[in-house]
């Protein structure tokens, strides 16, 4: 039998693809430092970055809140690095290369480049903007300067007028600003300047925890893990749940799921996980519900239990990876029939989705290949032949008269934590 591990350690993502780092190599304080014991001669890569905020600026007086919320976030998801609020921005100091792909799915953060910091004169932007173009190999560029410091010298038409002559004259470089292959950023604050080169998109949405918690039903597949992903956009901590098909353990099950929490947990740091043994409840409907009616007595049951442990936990609200139509427990009649059995807000942040969607998803926060580990949970044993597509309530309700729901009150889940603090 499948015995859960210890919480596993926090695992970053692989490097970004190669061809596409240009701007991510050029414009960095770099340095380098051993690995930990163990980890052979491998060494890290390091840099400073700007980050810009996405929905933080519509949040008014509560934007320090969100502010903190997202620096504390990301000074716990990469150890290591310092982050603190600027003029318009984040400056994340000491951030290791190889976690790029992570940042590209951060919640909360619009967009990011590679930068660097210096006193707001003209000798040492000059030079900055020369560190930046000496790395890289761009037939066309332009400049974007602004200035949250009016008292600056030039103003911002001035500056970029100064420093797009400065680079025409080194490189030779054509002035494009519609379509640059470098576009120089140049933020000129209070306490300094900031250059940067092209911006990298980021997720975009809230910083996790700013908005509450809840409870997200978590299955093998490949739906479920992105549906956790989408509530961390919109800034909800999110802790998970999934049901143990005992009747199929095995080492490989148990660490699929752990495998799933994992990747997710580079989204938002320790991540609570419940394991609930379902043998009893499953040899039940097995036993008792008609195969038409299997999947929705078991989403009712699935609920009731996960009801159960997010008013323990203090969620505001379940999380499902539903889609509608996508499946036969899918329909509207089917998921009226199934949400009604318990009165908590109930969220499904994939309904409107289709699998392509989904799937794309999946594959840019990592959960895709994991998901498609073979893997038997507790939905897929009750999959009919042909299933009920419009289930009317009261056939369900007198369905599951026949059930001994007590047994609701006599599981003990486990839980674990996952991921970095």
């Amino acid at each position: 039998m499948f015995t859960p591990p210890n919480p596993p350690p926090f695992l970053p993502a692989g490097r970004l693809a190669e061809g596409k780092r240009t701007d991510i190599i050029s414009l960095c304080q770099r340095g380098s430092r051993p690995q930990p014991e163990g980890e052979g001669d491998k060494r890290y890569n390091f840099m400073n970055l700007v980050l810009h905020v996405d929905e933080i600026f519509l949040k008014g007086a509560n934007q320090p809140f969100f502010y903190r919320t997202l620096t504390k976030n990301l000074q716990n998801v990469f150890p290591g690095t310092t982050a603190k609020r600027i003029e318009g921005a984040i400056w994340l100091e000491n951030f290791k290369e190889a976690d790029l792909n992570i940042l590209k799915n951060f919640p909360g953060i619009a967009n990011f480049a590679p930068a660097v910091q210096c006193s707001a004169d003209m000798s040492a932007i000059g030079a900055a903007v020369d560190k930046l173009c000496h790395a890289q190999t761009a037939g066309s560029f332009r400049i974007t300067a602004t200035r949250s410091n009016k008292s600056f010298e030039l103003s911002s038409t001035q500056l970029e007028r100064t420093l797009g002559q400065q680079v025409v004259d080194k490189y030779g470089w054509k002035v494009n600003l519609g379509r640059p292959d470098l576009e120089i950023h140049v933020d000129i604050g209070r306490n300094g300047a900031a250059i940067y080169g092209n911006l990298i998109d980021g997720a975009g949405g809230l910083p996790t925890g700013s908005t509450g918690k809840v409870l997200c039903l978590l299955s093998g597949g490949i739906d479920s893990p992105v549906a956790a992903y989408e509530m961390m956009k919109r800034g909800a901590r999110v802790e998970l749940i999934h049901f143990m098909n005992q009747t199929r353990v095995s080492e490989q099950v148990g660490e699929k799921i752990f495998d799933l929490t994992k990747i997710l947990a580079r989204y938002q740091g320790k991540t609570k996980l419940f394991i609930v043994p379902y043998g009893e409840l499953q040899r039940q409907v097995v036993m008792k519900v008609p195969a038409a009616y299997r999947m929705i007595i078991n989403r009712r049951l699935f609920l009731r239990l996960a009801e159960k442990i997010a008013g323990r936990e203090k969620c505001l609200a379940l999380v499902t990876g539903d889609s509608l139509g996508q499946v036969a427990s899918q329909t509207l009649e089917n998921l009226a029939a199934t949400q009604s059995a318990v009165p908590m807000l109930k969220l499904s942040p994939l309904i409107g989705r289709n699998k392509r969607d989904i799937t794309n998803i999946a594959r840019a926060i990592g959960t895709m290949d994991v998901s498609s580990r073979p893997y038997e949970d507790c939905c897929s044993m009750f999959v009919a032949r042909h299933p009920a597509t419009r289930a009317k309530l009261s056939a369900v309700e007198k369905i599951e008269q026949g059930l001994d729901l007590s047994a609701l009150d006599k599981i003990a889940p486990i839980s674990y934590y996952i991921g970095s603090n």
